[in-house]
């Protein structure tokens, strides 16, 4: 009975030590509290991209659709872009 009690402790004594061991391990190592950190760092900056790029995107489709309805804009932009001129159009040109 006596050899029962000390095989108890001495098993018992053993997991907690693996135990005491291995947690800090799992909590501090190549997997643990600090690739947590980095990835939530790197979820946060991908969650700002994606902001700007919903903003970015919301502007190049008010001008898409400003380029197909309103012919003041695909005149300016013929101007503007490809240097484009009106028959009547007087043009100074500077070298």
């Amino acid at each position: 009975m006596r050899y029962g009690r000390w095989i108890i402790r001495l098993v018992l004594a053993s997991v907690l030590a693996v135990g005491f061991g291995y947690l800090p391990y799992r909590a501090y190592g190549p997997q643990g509290v600090s690739k947590a950190l980095r990835l939530m760092h790197d979820l946060e900056l991908v969650e700002r991209r994606n902001v700007d790029l919903k903003r970015e995107n919301h502007v190049l489709h008010r001008r898409i659709r400003q380029l197909k309805q309103d012919r003041a804009v695909i005149e300016q932009v013929a101007r503007d872009e490809l240097g484009l001129v009106r028959p009547d159009d007087i043009v100074f040109q500077f070298h």
